[in-house]
C-alpha cells in the first residue's frame, strides 16, 4: 500500500511549486480515495468527500479495469460479497487533480492507475490487487461541496438509485451531499423486485452534469428526515416499497463531514 505519510509530505512540498495554470487557486490534487461497488456487470467508485480542499468534491463514477483477469476477479468478489453485512472495499488511485474528472474539464482523464482494498485504505484494509490501471467509462455525479460553515440546512435528504443497466440486479442507494454537516451514506440493494425506472427530470440531470450525462439511473427518492443526517433502511425501504432486509449499508461516514 502507499506510504500515505511520505506522499502526504510530498503533496505540501509539491503544491508550493504548482503553476496558476494547471492547478487554479483552489487546488484539488490529492490522494483520493474511493469506495468501490458494484458486480458482475459493473463496476463504480464514489470518491471519499470532505469539507475542505483538495476532498470538497461528491464524485461517483463507473470504471473497468484495463486487465481483464483483475476485472472479472474484483466483479467475482464484490459479487460473493454482496449479501454480507461487510462489504466495503476503496481503491487508492495515485495523486491526482480531482477537477479533471468533471465533465466540463479541459484536460479529462480518462484512466488512473490505482491499488485495490478489501476494507477502508485507512483504517485496516487489507492490499488485493495493486498497481492496475482502469479505464474511466462515465462520471455520474460531480458536485463541488461548499466548505463555509453555518449554512442553512434542511431536513429534506436526497438519495440516487445507481446500476449498469436498468434491468440489473446489482443496484445501490447514494445519498447526495447538500451543506455541510453530511452523511456520506452507500447501499446495496438485494433483489430488487423490479427494474429501475426512467422518468427522469432532466433539470436534475443537468445539475449532476453538464455533459456526459451518465446513467442509467432514476429521479432521486426524496425524504424528510428527523434529527439524523441520514436515511434509515427502514425510511428508504418504505419508499422504494420493499422489505429493510433488503438494505446493505455498505458505507456510512459523518465525522469527516462536520
Amino acid at each position: 500500500m502507499y506510504n500515505l505519510r511520505f506522499i502526504a509530505v510530498c503533496f505540501i512540498i509539491i503544491s508550493q511549486f504548482i503553476s496558476p495554470t494547471s492547478h487554479a487557486n483552489d487546488s484539488h490534487f490529492g490522494l483520493h480515495g474511493m469506495t468501490l461497488f458494484g458486480g458482475d456487470d459493473g463496476l463504480f467508485a464514489s470518491h471519499l468527500p470532505m469539507y475542505h480542499q483538495p476532498h470538497n468534491v461528491q464524485m461517483v463514477m463507473q470504471f473497468h479495469f484495463s486487465d481483464a483477469a483483475t476485472d472479472k476477479a474484483v466483479k467475482q468478489q464484490l459479487a460473493q460479497q454482496s449479501t454480507q453485512s461487510e462489504q466495503l472495499w476503496t481503491i487508492v488511485p495515485k495523486p491526482f487533480d480531482l477537477m479533471r474528472l468533471h465533465p466540463n474539464s479541459d484536460n479529462p482523464l480518462t484512466h488512473l492507475q490505482i491499488e485495490v482494498v478489501e476494507g477502508h485504505f485507512e483504517r485496516g484494509g487489507t492490499s488485493r490487487f495493486s498497481s492496475q490501471k482502469i479505464i474511466i467509462d462515465k462520471v455520474i455525479i460531480f458536485t463541488e461541496l461548499s466548505m463555509q460553515t453555518a449554512q442553512e440546512k434542511t431536513n429534506i435528504a436526497q438519495y440516487l438509485m445507481i446500476a449498469a443497466s436498468n434491468q440489473s440486479q446489482n443496484q445501490f442507494l447514494i445519498k447526495l451531499l447538500e451543506n455541510r454537516p453530511e452523511a456520506d451514506h452507500l447501499l446495496r440493494v438485494l433483489n430488487p423486485d423490479r427494474p429501475m425506472t426512467y422518468q427522469v427530470n432532466p433539470a436534475f440531470t443537468e445539475q449532476l452534469t453538464t455533459e456526459k450525462k451518465a446513467g442509467p439511473f432514476t429521479a432521486p427518492i426524496t425524504l424528510e428526515l428527523s434529527n439524523s443526517l441520514h436515511a434509515s433502511k427502514v425510511e428508504l425501504a418504505e419508499h422504494l416499497s420493499i422489505s429493510p432486509e433488503q438494505l446493505i449499508e455498505i458505507y456510512l461516514e459523518t465525522g469527516e463531514l462536520q
